[in-house]
């Protein structure tokens, strides 16, 4: 069956035109065509609707190909454009090509000219596609998918600017930290879906609370946060806050069930709480504590008394500090699978802490302590040795050998012997450098992305395997993405745990695999959990998952054994 084609003719002779279409025709197309004969008339044409190419005879009386095509990149239409002649000299020729045609053709060899625009349409496809993906990516690096609000890099942005513009002016300005209550209970009974909804319909009522030129993001979670500029008085904050929690008084209503949700709220001011961005978020959120402590759905102003809670820090602190003494930390390890085939190829190294009264704490208890303390260079380094050792003994026991990948805290990142300290627990330990894997996040690698460029060279030149974790809820930039030497994206699960539901959440994580694909990066999946999320994953030529769906993290001689079982099955 003919494919439509929708042809802007820059043409003078019917006689000529009707030859091209005779070609096109035998060539497998259905031309629909104006043809004009001057640039008016091409203007007005462009104008008037959308072509698919723009075929120009080379010369006419009073115009010629090279001036359609000029006019076409003045007006900035990007349109695949042919030139045809009944005779062209090769230095016309040349030019035309430096100028943006795609190909000339002489008008007594036409059949040259379907198999070329077929070509190039399938170019403008492909750049095209890529366009979108890329779009979609850049625009989750300002902006939180779920809600559209600015997300936490964003906010960090505007409030840098806020601050300095204050400073210079001589005015208060106001934070509002914002958490929903209970917010996990609602989520663990009716499920995530119904959770997205309720945070969308809270970000609408945050939102419609505000006024012009306040700034409302999303820090992650069930966290909002709100920038005030510029503010006279300190009741402005209050009075913001109250209409918040007077907002949220109504229920909301979600697939036949009646929500009814609070917030708690904590307040900084500057410069009485803080001279920098970090203090005042860090004070509001102390604030944010109080108001839970005070029974939910109130707001507290911050004062330097809310410190109770530094305090219980201190305590898992001194703990930390004994921990690597004591032994007390240990590796679960959680498989990754390739889609394709189902064998485990690697594994990620997970750090747990074995407290002897609290029992397992995981990472989010007491990273960011030891990030805090530096008590993370000791603690990682520890890390990479044991998952180090434990890949080259679970090779010498046999196992086929996998990669083995470890996560890389901001902290450890910005050591200055890093990689000297990655080469030297591969020699000592005997694992060949190209199964290890070191995970960074965008975040940390958009710190400092020259600095980023230059430490992950010196890991690739080892032979260690660099992936970039969490990809989609950062900030990376797409022109560093194509600069970094990374092997491996991995698709944050945020994306992932609603794909088969959520057409935004499928159209993202389509979008990084066809980009890491375009960049010839392996892509890996996270915290898949269903069936359904897999054959998503497997159909749109991911090429690996690791979540509970396969197993869990496990602890070393467990997951040596459900290798060993696997094997088995599979041979």
């Amino acid at each position: 069956m003919p494919t439509p084609l929708n042809i802007l003719l820059v043409e003078d002779s019917e006689d000529d035109a009707q030859l091209l279409l005779h070609a096109l025709k035998k060539g497998g197309w259905e031309p629909l065509y104006e043809r004009v004969e001057s640039g008016s008339a091409m203007e007005m044409a462009l104008a008037r609707r959308k072509w698919d190419v723009v075929i120009a005879d080379q010369n006419l009386p009073q115009f010629s190909a090279l001036k359609a095509l000029d006019l076409l990149k003045e007006n900035g239409y990007e349109i695949p454009f042919f030139i045809v002649s009944g005779s062209i000299e090769e230095s016309l020729a040349a030019e035309a090509m430096n100028a943006g045609a795609q190909d000339y053709v002489m008008k007594s060899n036409l059949t040259r000219l379907s198999p070329a625009i077929e070509r190039e349409l399938r170019e403008v496809q492909v750049r095209r596609d890529r366009q979108r993906a890329e779009a979609t990516v850049e625009h989750q690096a300002h902006y939180d998918l779920l809600t559209n609000l600015p997300n936490r890099t964003t906010f960090k942005d505007r409030l840098t600017v806020a601050l300095a513009q204050a400073g210079r002016n001589r005015k208060m300005m106001g934070i509002l930290f914002v958490d929903l209550d209970r917010f996990k209970t609602i989520v663990d009974t009716l499920g995530h879906t119904i959770g997205d909804k309720l945070l969308r319909g809270v970000a609408e009522r945050l939102r419609a609370s505000l006024e012009e030129g306040d700034t409302l993001a999303r820090m992650g979670g069930d966290e909002f946060v709100i920038l005030l500029p510029q503010i006279n008085r300190a009741d402005r904050a209050v009075r913001v806050a109250q209409r918040i929690l007077e907002a949220l008084k109504p229920s909301f209503h979600f697939d036949e069930h009646e929500l009814h949700i609070t917030m708690s709220i904590g307040i900084t001011l500057y410069p009485y709480d803080g001279e920098d961005a970090d203090t005042l978020l860090r004070n509001a959120d102390t604030a944010l504590y109080r108001a839970k402590e005070q029974g939910r759905n109130n707001y507290q102003l911050y004062t330097p008394a809310m410190n109770a809670r530094a305090f219980e820090r201190l305590a898992l602190e001194n703990s930390l500090r004994k921990a690597l003494e004591r032994r007390e930390f240990l590796l679960h390890y959680q498989p990754q699978v390739h889609m394709r085939t189902g064998v485990i190829a690697g594994t990620e190294a997970l750090v747990r802490w074995q407290h002897p009264d609290l029992g397992l704490v995981y990472p989010a208890e007491f990273i960011s302590i030891a990030e805090e303390t530096g008590l993370i260079t000791q603690l990682g380094e520890w890390v990479i040795r044991t998952a180090c050792a434990q890949n080259k003994a679970w090779q010498k026991a046999g196992l086929p050998p996998m990669t083995v990948s470890v996560n890389l805290s901001a902290r450890q990142f910005q050591q200055q012997d890093l990689v000297e300290s990655v080469a030297r627990i591969l020699k000592e330990t005997g694992l060949e450098a190209r199964w290890l894997e070191m995970e960074i996040t965008e975040g940390i690698a958009m710190q400092n992305a020259d600095y980023t460029n230059v430490l992950l060279r010196g890991l690739k030149s080892m032979g260690v395997k660099v992936a970039l974790d969490d990809f989609g809820t950062g900030y990376s930039s797409l022109s560093y993405l194509k600069k970094f030497p990374i092997d491996t994206l991995k698709i944050d699960q945020s994306f992932v745990r609603d794909l088969t539901t959520d057409p935004n959440d499928a159209a993202i994580a389509n979008a990084v695999i066809v980009l890491a694909h375009s960049l010839k990066l392996t892509v890996i999946a996270e915290g898949v959990e269903t069936r359904e999320q897999e054959t998503f994953l497997r159909e749109h030529d991911c090429d690996m998952s690791q979540g509970f769906l396969f197993s869990t993290p496990l602890p070393a001689q467990p997951l040596e054994s459900l290798i060993r079982n696997h094997l088995q099955k599979t041979t």
